[in-house]
């Protein structure tokens, strides 16, 4: 059900999007080729996904599954520190990978950029990347993993919220250029899922979420999953892809998946020994 809320929302608020889109600039054609290429529409539309899946999700679980008794994980017991760990890990993980695809030859630093209209992207991008995270990790950790944990167990919720997840990225541009997309998504949301089942709670998996995309993207000058963003760090392709990336950015590098794959026994290791009860 949660889906159907998620349509009837995300379609409600674009239509409301197009319609603001026409008022604001009168001499707009009426087509959905021509508001669809419209700036405003553009952002708002996004905003109008993101905001139709939080509202969703909370709707369908308030509705049909509360009652039954598990949790979306969305508890303010320790928020502060789940939190703060997802971004600290996010932010180790993204960093390492980045500098050795740059250090291996994958990439080649061109310089940096500061002014005011870099700064105002990377607060907006900042910003984005809070809905994007929020959004999907509310999605494919809170509510599908949830739902799928309290009638099958903690292995099959975390094996089907993985695989939703990288399949909600199939039409980012890049995604089946090569192989490593999927197979990064795949890690990135077996990470997300530990992280949520070992931290007890969606805060973690949020955090490093955030991180992970915002320092990718508007700091290094890679593409988030495909979608090329502002930055500090001006970069350019200059080697193989398999290496680089290409044009999905660093999750599409080999780099990336090792990185992740430490990242997850990383967790395993912390939360085994400091014991933490879920």
């Amino acid at each position: 059900m949660s889906a159907v809320f998620i349509i009837i929302i995300t379609v409600l608020l674009s239509i409301i999007a197009a319609v603001i889109a026409i008022l604001r600039q009168p001499t707009l054609e009426m087509g959905i080729a021509a508001i669809a290429k419209d700036a405003f529409f553009i952002k708002a539309a996004l905003w109008a996904q993101i905001i139709g899946f939080i509202g969703g999700v909370m709707a369908a679980y308030a509705i049909f599954e509360r009652r039954k008794g598990w949790s979306m994980g969305m508890s303010l017991h320790q928020f502060w520190k789940r939190a703060g760990e997802g971004l600290a890990s996010g932010a180790i993980l993204i960093t390492i990978s980045c500098g050795l695809i740059w250090l291996f030859g994958g990439v080649k630093l061109l310089g940096l950029q500061w002014n005011s209209t870099i700064a105002m992207e990377l607060f907006w991008g900042f910003v984005l990347f809070i809905g994007v995270a929020t959004n999907e990790e509310l999605f494919a950790r809170g509510y599908l993993q949830g739902l799928v944990k309290a009638r099958f167990g903690a292995v099959a919720a975390v094996t089907v919220s993985t695989i939703v997840f990288a399949l909600l990225h199939s039409f980012n541009p890049g995604m089946w250029s090569t192989p490593m997309p999927i197979l990064n998504l795949l890690l990135a949301g077996l990470l997300f899922g530990v992280s949520r089942e070992w931290s007890g709670g969606l805060w973690m998996p949020i955090g490093m979420h955030l991180s992970w995309n915002f320092l990718q993207g508007n700091v290094y000058g890679f593409e988030v999953s495909g979608t090329q963003t502002a930055s500090i760090v001006r970069i350019e392709e200059s080697g193989s892809t398999l290496l680089s990336g290409g044009s999905f950015g660093a999750e599409g590098s080999l780099i990336t998946s090792v990185i992740i794959l430490l990242g997850i026994a990383f967790l395993y290791k912390y939360y085994r020994r400091t014991k933490f009860d879920n």
